[in-house]
């Protein structure tokens, strides 16, 4: 399977969320930052990379969080909780449509998200301190 990376951004007990733009396969869904793990790019890499490409933040990985696979089953997607460094978002319209802080209660009521998002923030979310 291919890897990718999902990055966990909390802030003041809320959760940075994406919608997906209309030219992605996952459009419209609400989800965390994600992305492919490109050839020679260590997962830390990817979590940069993918934060500043979608939403031009800077982040810094600080660990490993969980593992599953994307719900078609194309990838293992590696989620990274970090610390935001810059919280200045300007999405990237080509891959975003709009953004969200979210709490797991709010999360619970968009319109289109991911079974796996909502484990997770569901089982690990209220464990991580604020970015």
């Amino acid at each position: 399977m291919k890897q990718a990376v999902a990055v966990v951004v909390k802030k003041d007990g809320r959760f940075l969320l994406i919608r997906r733009a209309k030219n992605d396969s996952a459009q419209d869904y609400w989800c965390p930052v994600t992305g492919a793990v490109e050839p020679g790019e260590s997962q830390e890499q990817a979590v940069i990379r993918e934060a500043k490409e979608e939403v031009g933040i800077d982040v810094k990985p600080i660990k490993k969080v969980w593992e599953c696979p994307t719900e078609n089953e194309a990838y293992i997607l590696h989620w990274w909780y970090v610390k935001l460094i810059n919280e200045e978002i300007k999405p990237n319209p080509l891959e975003v449509q709009d953004y969200c802080w979210v709490n797991y209660k709010e999360m619970e009521h968009l319109d289109k998200t991911f079974s796996a998002d909502l484990r997770f923030f569901r089982e690990f979310g209220s464990d991580l301190p604020d970015s």
